[in-house]
Parts: C-alpha cells; sequence; structure tokens
C-alpha cells in the first residue's frame, strides 16, 4: 500500500486514503492517479513516503515472514479441502484468511505508538496495560541513558522535503544540546521474535536517514530504532552506525530516483 503526504496553508498532511467513488463512506489505499488528480483540481503536490519509495527494494524477511504464515494457515486449514472445496476456492479462502492475520502485526504497532504518543515522559496513565507501562518506563530510561532530554523530543512529527520529494512522519526529533537525534519504534509481537541486537536491518538505517538529512542535513544527527516487545515490555535501544546511515542515505536516493522514473514519473503529466 502506498503512502503520500501534500503540504496547504494549514501544514503537511497525511494523503493514505481516499473516499471510495460508489461509497463515499469507505475509503480505499490513495493511489499515483489520485496524486494526479489532487494535483489538477487543487494544485497541491503529493509526494511519496519514505517507507513506500522503500518498498521498490526486495525485503527477503518480510517475503519469508508473508510465505510462513500463508503456510500456516494452509496447514491448519489443510482439513477443509477434504470437504469439497475446490483448489482455487480453497487458496482464495486462505489468503484472505492470511490477510487477517497479517494484518493484526501493524495493527499492534500503530496501537503502541498511539500509547507512546499519548503517555510517554506523561504522569496521565489512565487505561494503561501493565506491560504498555513497563514498555514507557524502559523507553525513557534508555532516551536518559543517551542524554536526550524529553523538552529537546519532537513526537509524531511530519516531514516533507521540497529538494528531494518525499514525505514521511518520524516517531521523535530531537533538537539536543549535543546531539541532534532521529528514533523510530519498531515493534515485535511475540518474545520469540525479539532477538536483541539482531532486528535491524538496512532498510531502518534508510528510513532513518531520510528523516535525519531532511531535519537536519547529512552528517549532523545520530539516529536509532527502538524495539519493543509487545509480549514482555522489552526495548532494544539500537544506535546505527554513521557509516550505516551514510550508506542509508545513499540507498535511498537511488531507489528515489527509481521510484520516480518508473512509478511517479507521470504525476507532472
Amino acid at each position: 500500500m502506498s503512502h503520500f503526504y501534500y503540504k496547504d496553508e494549514e501544514g503537511i498532511k497525511p494523503y493514505h486514503f481516499v473516499p471510495m467513488a460508489k461509497d463515499p463512506a469507505r475509503t480505499r489505499p490513495t493511489r499515483v492517479t489520485d496524486v494526479k488528480k489532487l494535483k489538477k483540481e487543487k494544485g497541491l503536490i503529493a509526494v511519496p513516503s519514505v517507507t513506500t519509495v522503500l518498498n521498490i527494494l526486495d525485503k527477503p524477511a518480510l517475503v519469508n515472514w508473508k510465505v510462513d504464515k500463508h503456510l500456516e494457515q494452509a496447514y491448519e486449514n489443510e482439513v477443509n479441502k477434504r470437504h469439497g472445496e475446490y483448489c482455487d476456492e480453497y487458496i482464495k479462502r486462505i489468503k484472505a484468511i492470511t490477510r487477517e492475520e497479517m494484518d493484526k502485526a501493524p495493527k499492534a504497532g500503530t496501537d503502541i505508538h498511539k500509547v507512546l504518543e499519548d503517555h510517554l515522559f506523561s504522569d496521565v496513565i489512565a487505561g494503561v496495560a501493565e506491560v504498555e507501562l513497563d514498555i514507557i518506563d524502559n523507553i525513557e530510561s534508555d532516551l536518559n541513558l543517551n542524554g536526550i532530554d524529553k523538552d529537546d523530543i519532537e513526537r509524531e512529527k511530519y516531514i516533507l522535503d521540497d529538494v528531494y520529494g518525499y514525505a514521511g512522519c518520524a516517531d521523535l526529533i530531537v533538537n539536543g544540546k549535543f546531539d541532534n537525534w532521529v528514533i523510530d519504534y519498531k515493534s515485535k509481537q511475540t518474545a520469540d521474535k525479539f532477538k536483541v541486537g539482531k532486528m535491524a536491518y538496512p532498510e531502518h538505517s534508510r528510513q532513518l536517514a531520510a528523516y535525519g538529512v531532511h531535519c537536519f542535513g547529512e552528517n549532523n544527527f545520530r539516529a536509532a530504532n527502538i524495539f519493543i516487545c509487545l509480549e514482555t515490555g522489552d526495548i532494544d535501544f539500537h544506535e546505527h552506525s554513521m557509516e550505516s546511515i551514510e550508506n542509508g542515505w545513499l540507498d535511498f536516493k537511488d531507489c528515489l530516483s527509481i521510484y520516480k522514473r518508473n512509478v511517479y514519473n507521470s504525476i507532472g503529466e
């Protein structure tokens, strides 16, 4: 699914979904054709999100996860194939069931993002589960250990780069007294998927590089992912090396060029 952002007189706004033509009460993901329509009708230029740009690259770990999910559902539903269901019907149903299962992971990540946005560095904890309190405490502790003052933090910050033509939403932007930081949360649903020191991939440094260069310029910030275990409340604060961020920025620019040539170039027509 592609995400876009645009900027008007009120500021930067997400443009992830649009009303369905036959049922405006429902929405569907935004397409490049919608972006062209937005420019033609309102004169607003929407640009792709950082993650949308990076999606042009293959992600073997993600592909393997999707394959595993489909195989899990096929295994659990194997008995139904012997009850008169044709192969194509069986495949279609397994895909539908698997989509529902895979949607749980992004929703869980969205939910913890919302909790952190509302309650990180806050005394208001009504309705917060015990494991979420542990996550909040652990994040606050690690931020302090890395010399990050809560007063220097901007949370859920939209960015839109007019020069390169990309946008996104950074979880934590730190205009620090000594160091600038760009930090992004990544969640794991279960403890068996949470492996300290082994969860960072090049795609993470590419995403952080795109946010950081826009906010602070090249080689003028530090970057980290905070990996969160939703089952136990444990976290892993992983700072990326400067070399990985520099390489990530080069990779991102290459991806952006490919994306614009192959997907986005017709918007200006």
